[in-house]
This record gives structure tokens, C-alpha cells and sequence, in this order.
């Protein structure tokens, strides 16, 4: 009981403790909750496939009592669904209307809007839309706006031009009679598209405490004074004008909004009103009376260092490391080397501990690149000893550069990763030096292209004893040779162009730590292979002649395979048939559609959206066959973000389908859909 008693004291948390922990999970920013997509160009903060906040109600009653008034704090109405469940929920418990303070509604949502303004009249922020989707209408929302006194206003209209609706044109029409109502009106938010066609500047001229206009401008249309300027100017009460987005003087739309500034200095009262901190910023002030100040902390060098060189060369190292990392998968690399290679400039115990870091993993991005590299190290090769990893990002189309290549590779001792982007060439002797000079520490060999060879012996592969990701893009021919066997280390082999001979060879090899597999686009045969490996395969990727194969037979030839990769884009649409399997495979997990690596931006037209369609049915209906399955993934789709779209989508309606067998439809992001509330009234009996 005693191990007990901390555990006891924990649960009973004082609330105000609760609520800060609660707090940031539930807190709106300001920012977020004045999105406006016309100016960010993002996509909207509102619109995530996360774990509602709303599931941090139901952890406890202590949490539930705490969080309730954090959680109606701010309330984002996007849809009609969550209009109607806010409303009957605050018509069963009107109480739970005095926690809202800001309100955000992306939408009219009908009479639902009243009942929600009837109990909330508390609000302080107010956001609305002058655009609404059809079917939708404003009236509640009109209706219910006199009922409030809010502090700030904001008005938002996702398109600039256009025609504005009847049901927009009558909400713009109740904040005409509002806004002069509202005493505690201090902010007021309103496009300048809208402002020549109501009567929207006239009421804020008349609003008691108006100190605040905000003219959303996003694309500095602004040019000149417009008269609904002068006409709110002449609010007493009104303290500053602001345009949004502000703009630095150092961007390149400075100029139409400076153009704007110079006509407001010719008036007066305006200019004693405009905001102008956008383009009144001072530039930088000179560097050099940044430098001739004294430095506040003064550096003094550990003197414990200073007298242990292995630990100052142990502790350095790590600094340069850290410093002088290069990732592949990011473009910087020695193309860039002058700002890469500066730490080593700094003195000589830098230079002999960093060099050693600079060239572990070089990343070259151009011939030029290529070639100086290839010269430094011919006048330097002792730094050949330092290579651990080498990848090559270089368009090998219609560029001589091969041999420098060969000379490095061919000469690097310990080189454990050779990589390329674009199927870099590599002479077939050169491939058989490479393997004799240092094939016996490569671990990974990948984006390599070997010209064909006739009759080649099978034997150079016992030379990268250590292979553990291997690339195989050639059409070479092969002798037949039974004896070879390596490879014993080998857990990803990929396939790209190949002689049916170099599958027949494999088939021959034991291969016990082969797990992933994957074939190009264009593949066909390999039933040797799967007959042999098959049983120990758990990632596959095949080509849709190989998928349809009845000798391949992949369901009975890899019964372990919990990943299968199927290639789908305008030469190879998604696939059905092997879909409608009347065979029962239990450990498939995902299903993942791919696009061929040359059509990486590939969009579907009307022919693979209908191959796509009879795909998604038939697995459907065939998911009692996949009784494991729990992911399938597509690189095409994407979520809609607004209430139609969603309503209009064929993602969604699979997605969905999808869901009631327990199985998540994701995009190349590896996000799944989250199906969006529905509000269902209950029947009365």
C-alpha cells in the first residue's frame, strides 16, 4: 500500500495544475484562428487526420471537469455536421454556451448557427466566411449576429473575385446593421474586394468604439486611396488603419504597396491613421559597428583540455562531426565544398580532425564535382582511406565522366556504400576491379548500370561477400555454374533490368537473409526465383505481367509476405484482376500502388481513374482473403480539406468502406483518412 501512495497523490492533481498540462493541447493561436488562405497559401491549421482533442473529455472526470471550458474556449464550426452536434448539444446544455469566447465559422450552416448564438453570448472573437457552398444558406447565422456585442470581427472571403452569393450578399447586409449596435467593436477585419459593394464602411463609420480597420488586401490590388477609406476615417473613435498582409520593404511586392503609402501621405487624416510599420523598418545597421563592439563573454580555452590531447581530439571530433555531416538524401555535397570544408580553415588540430568526417559519405552533385574530386584524390591519396560511402547525384546522360569514376571507385580500400540516383554506368570490368580491390567491404551497392555481357561468369559475385542492399541493373547473360553460392548476407535485392539467367543463378544461392524484394516496372519471369525464395520473402514488389503470372503463383509461393508493391501509372494501371483472388492469404499486412520512379509527379487520367475504381472494388470485395490486411496505400491519393470536396470524393468513399473492415486507405504521406462527424438526429419515439 505504501508503493501506492504517490500514485494516489498524483491522480488527485490540483486543477490548476491540470489545466496547464491540458492547456497546450488544447489552446488555438491567434494565428490559426485568423487563417485566411488567401494570404498564407497554406493549407488550413483546421484540417488534420489527428486524434480529436475532444478524446482528452473521456480520460477521467477530473480531465473532463477541467478541459470542458478549455475545449469550448474556441470552437471551429468547418462543416454542417458539427454545427448541428454543437447546437444540440447546447440546447441540452445551454451553460456550456458561456465558456465560448471565440467562434470561427467557415460556413452559414442553416438555423443551427442560431441555436449556437442563442447560448453564446459571451463570444468576444468572431470569424465568418462571405462564401458559402451550395446548398448552404446564412439564416440562422443572420438572425442570430444582433444577439452578440463582440470585441474583434473578422470577414474572410476565400476568392477574390467572382460572383458573391445572395445568402453572402445578406450576411454582409446584417453586419451593416450590426456594426453599429456593437459597442464593445474594436477590431473589424473586411476584404477590400467587398468594401466598394456594400455599405459595410458606412456602419463601421458609425461604430461607438471602432479604434481598428483591417483591409485584407493579399494581392496588392491597392494602388490608390479608395473612398470607403475617407468614409470610416471619419470615425471618431477609430485609432489606426491596417492593411493584411503587411509587407517587408525587402520583398518583391514592396513597390505596389509603397505606390499605395505615397498617395496616403497626401492625405491627411488617413495618414495620421495608416500603419505603416510595414515599410517604415530601418535595413540592417552596418555590420563593422556590430564587430567593434566587445565581446560580453569572453572565451577562455579549458586548460584541463589543452593538457589531455586524446580527450581534446575525442571532444573536437565530435564537434566536427556534427559539422561537417553530409546526408545523402539532402543536395548539399562537395559540389558546395567551399562552405562545407570551412571549420577545417580554422587551424591545423580542425584540419587533421576533420578531414576525416569531409570525406567519409561525399555526395557529388556535378561532373564538376566529380572530376575535381577524382584530381584532389590523385594528389592526395591518402585520403582515399577516409571514403566509407560514396554517392553519385549526376544525370549520366550525354556526359563522358566514366572513367574518373572507375579510378575512384576502383581505389577507395574500405568502401562500404556505393549509391547513385540516375543508373550511373560502370564498365563490366570496371564492376569486376571494384569487386577486387574492395568488394570484400562493400554493404550496399545500389543506382549502378552494367552494360550487357555475354556468357559472363557468375563468379564476380563472390567477391561483395558482405552485401546486405543490392541493385541489379543489367541485361548481362550468365554461364551456368551450380558451385556459386554467396550473398549469405543479403537482406534487399532489387531488380531493375536482368537476363532471366540472373535469376536462375540466385535461384541457385541459399540467400538465407533475404527479406525484400523488387522488381521494376517492366519485369517479367522469375518463377524459379519465387519457387526457391519465395517462402522467405516479407516485402515484394512486382510488375503487373509478374502479379498476373499463373507460374509465378505469388499467393502459394509467399506465404510470409507481409508487403506487396504494385506499380500503377499510365502504362500500368492499377490492377484488378489479381485482386479477386478465391485464395486465402493470412499474413499480408499492405498493399502499397506505385509509381514507376520516372513518374514520380504522375496524375491519373480517365482510363487509370477508372482501373483504379475496378481495383478498389475488387479488393473490397475481396478483403475476407486478406484477413490481415490493414493498409492500403496509393500514391495518388490525397484528402480533400473542405465539405464538398469531401462530399464529392472517391477517396473518402473508399476510405470509409475501407474502415469497416478495419483496414486505413493512406496516402504517399502514410496519412489515413479520418472519417468527419455526422450528425444523425435521433428518431422520436
Amino acid at each position: 500500500m505504501a508503493n501506492d501512495e504517490p500514485l494516489r497523490q498524483a491522480i488527485h492533481l490540483p486543477d490548476e495544475i491540470i489545466s496547464e498540462i491540458l492547456s497546450p493541447a488544447l489552446r488555438v493561436s491567434d494565428e490559426a484562428f485568423s487563417y485566411i488562405s488567401t494570404i498564407s497559401g497554406k493549407k488550413s491549421p483546421f484540417m488534420t487526420f489527428t486524434e480529436s482533442t475532444s478524446a482528452l473529455l473521456v480520460v477521467c472526470k477530473a480531465w473532463l471537469r477541467v478541459a470542458t471550458p478549455l475545449l469550448y474556449n474556441v470552437v471551429i464550426l468547418r462543416s454542417k455536421a458539427q454545427a448541428q452536434a454543437l447546437a444540440a448539444t447546447l440546447t441540452a446544455n445551454p451553460a456550456l454556451g458561456a465558456f465560448i469566447r471565440k467562434l470561427r465559422v467557415e460556413g452559414g450552416f442553416a438555423i443551427s448557427m442560431l441555436k449556437i448564438l442563442q447560448t453564446s453570448g459571451n463570444i468576444t472573437d468572431l470569424f465568418l466566411s462571405a462564401e458559402f457552398a451550395s446548398g448552404d444558406n446564412a439564416c440562422g447565422l443572420c438572425r442570430g449576429l444582433p444577439l452578440l456585442d463582440p470585441v474583434q470581427v473578422i470577414v474572410a472571403k476565400a476568392t477574390l473575385w467572382g460572383r458573391t452569393s445572395q445568402d453572402a450578399l445578406k450576411l454582409l447586409h446584417t453586419l451593416e446593421k450590426c456594426i453599429p449596435a456593437w459597442k464593445k467593436l474594436a477590431v473589424f477585419e473586411f476584404p477590400d474586394s467587398l468594401c466598394e459593394m456594400t455599405d459595410i464602411p458606412k456602419a463601421l463609420s458609425r461604430a461607438p468604439n471602432l479604434a481598428t480597420f483591417v483591409i485584407l488586401d493579399p494581392e496588392y490590388f491597392l494602388q490608390r486611396v479608395a473612398g470607403y477609406m475617407e468614409l470610416v476615417a471619419t470615425n471618431p473613435s477609430l485609432k489606426r488603419i491596417r492593411i493584411n498582409p503587411t509587407e517587408s520593404p525587402y520583398q518583391s511586392l514592396y513597390q505596389s504597396r509603397a505606390a499605395f503609402y505615397h498617395h496616403v501621405e497626401r492625405n491627411k487624416t488617413l495618414n495620421a491613421l495608416f500603419d505603416q510599420a510595414d515599410v517604415t523598418s530601418d535595413p540592417p545597421s552596418d555590420l563593422t559597428q556590430i564587430e567593434n563592439l566587445p565581446s560580453t563573454t569572453p572565451f577562455v580555452y579549458p586548460a584541463q583540455l589543452a593538457a589531455d590531447p586524446a580527450q581534446e581530439d575525442a571532444i573536437w571530433s565530435r564537434v566536427l562531426y556534427f559539422a561537417l555531416y553530409n546526408d545523402p538524401s539532402k543536395p548539399r555535397g562537395l559540389s558546395y565544398r567551399p562552405s562545407l570544408a570551412t571549420p577545417l580553415l580554422v587551424c591545423k588540430l580542425f584540419a587533421r580532425l576533420g578531414i576525416p568526417h569531409l570525406y567519409k559519405s561525399p555526395v557529388l552533385n556535378s561532373p564538376k564535382a566529380l572530376n575535381s574530386f577524382a584530381s584532389e584524390l590523385g594528389l592526395k591519396p591518402l585520403l582515399f582511406q577516409h571514403i566509407r560511402g560514396l554517392t553519385i547525384k549526376i544525370d549520366p546522360m550525354g556526359a563522358s565522366f566514366s572513367e574518373s569514376f572507375e579510378n575512384i571507385v576502383a581505389s577507395i580500400p574500405k568502401l562500404r556504400e556505393l549509391s547513385a540516383t540516375k543508373a550511373f554506368p560502370l564498365r563490366w570490368d570496371a564492376f569486376y576491379d571494384l569487386g577486387e580491390s574492395t568488394g570484400s567491404s562493400i554493404e550496399l551497392f545500389r543506382g549502378i548500370s552494367i552494360p550487357r555481357r555475354e556468357a559472363a561468369s557468375p563468379l564476380v559475385f563472390t567477391l561483395f561477400p558482405q552485401l546486405q542492399e543490392f541493385e541489379w541493373n543489367s541485361g548481362t547473360t550468365f554461364k551456368d555454374e551450380p558451385e556459386v553460392d554467396t550473398f549469405s548476407l543479403l537482406v534487399k535485392l532489387t531488380v531493375t533490368i536482368f537476363d532471366e539467367s540472373f535469376l536462375n543463378l540466385l535461384s541457385q544461392m541459399e540467400l538465407p537473409s533475404l527479406q525484400t524484394v523488387e522488381f521494376s516496372a517492366h519485369s517479367i519471369g522469375g518463377a524459379r526465383f519465387f519457387q526457391k525464395h519465395g517462402g522467405k520473402l516479407r516485402d515484394l514488389t512486382l510488375s503487373a505481367f509478374q502479379i498476373e503470372d499463373p507460374t509465378l503463383a505469388i499467393w502459394r509461393s509467399c506465404p510470409s509476405m507481409k508487403t506487396l508493391g504494385v506499380y500503377s501509372g499510365a502504362k500500368f494501371p492499377a490492377l484488378f484482376s489479381f485482386l479477386t483472388t478465391d485464395q486465402t492469404h493470412t499474413t499480408l499486412e499492405r498493399i502499397v500502388f506505385k509509381n514507376p520512379g520516372y513518374l514520380s509527379s504522375y496524375r491519373m487520367g480517365q482510363t487509370q481513374k477508372k482501373a483504379l475504381k475496378k481495383a478498389m472494388t475488387a479488393l473490397l470485395a475481396s478483403s475476407s482473403a486478406f484477413p490481415a490486411l490493414r493498409e492500403v496505400m496509393h500514391p495518388s491519393c490525397e484528402w480533400p480539406t473542405s465539405e464538398p470536396e469531401i462530399s464529392k470524393s472517391p477517396w473518402v468513399n473508399w476510405a470509409e468502406s475501407f474502415l469497416e473492415r478495419s483496414v486505413h486507405l493512406v496516402g504517399p504521406k502514410g496519412v489515413h483518412w479520418r472519417p468527419r462527424l455526422k450528425f444523425v438526429t435521433k428518431s422520436k419515439k
